[in-house]
């Protein structure tokens, strides 16, 4: 009688605890499109692993980078300043190459691989708002120290 009542804590627990995270933490972490950063981000404040948070995290944090080159590329034309727009594709093509990559280990929710790309994520922002803000021998420097 009481391995079935422990058994039954431990199942009800468990249920509780799927139950309160998203049904994309544990999903296929393949990066969609439909996804708004708002979206991206209440994700993340449930999701139990730490690394599939972070992946939610910086997938939002990459989403509002985007957005505002954007806007930051479209002031600039109007002014008649120099185009960035080969930053921003690029920054948007490294990060979709990472994830395509990635997805295969990501099915299996590796640690590693979602480590790797949290990195990678990491590490292409940075590049990305120092070439943004003007600083292209800094980005440079830092390609070279992170072998992207």
């Amino acid at each position: 009688m009481l391995r079935w009542l422990l058994a039954m804590a431990m199942f009800v627990w468990v249920w509780q605890a799927v139950a309160d995270e998203d049904p994309a933490c544990q999903a296929k972490i393949g990066l969609n499109d439909h996804y708004t950063p708002e979206a991206l981000l209440s994700i993340a404040a449930t999701c139990r692993v730490p690394e599939v948070a972070e992946l939610f995290f910086n997938r939002a944090h990459h989403l509002r980078m985007l957005e505002k080159y954007e806007r930051f590329e479209r002031s600039l034309l109007h002014f008649g300043d120099r185009d960035h727009r080969a930053y921003i594709e690029a920054y948007r093509i490294h990060i979709g190459l990472a994830e395509a990559f990635a997805t295969e280990r990501l099915q299996r929710q590796d640690k590693q691989a979602l480590r790797q790309l949290n990195r990678i994520y990491d590490e292409s922002a940075e590049i990305a708002e120092m070439r943004f803000r003007g600083y292209d021998l800094i980005a440079d420097r830092l390609e070279r120290n992170y072998q992207l």
